[in-house]
């Protein structure tokens, strides 16, 4: 399982990923989408696990 570091870094080399491919690239919709939800997914899962909810994240 990564830690949350790992993740924010993740997202942070798409954001930076995004601004080198620009918007006009293909795939730069489909990267922004992914750069906002996985956080929010993330942080569910974690809020979820804190809150006495089950051991493992269900967003992992």
């Amino acid at each position: 399982m990564r830690s949350e570091k790992d993740i924010r870094v993740i997202i942070e080399r798409a954001r930076e990923e995004m601004i080198y491919i620009g918007p006009d690239h293909p795939y730069y919709p489909l990267l922004a989408d992914l750069v906002t939800v996985i956080p929010e997914a993330w942080q569910q899962g974690y809020d979820s696990h804190r809150a006495g909810g089950p051991g493992a994240n269900p967003y992992r």
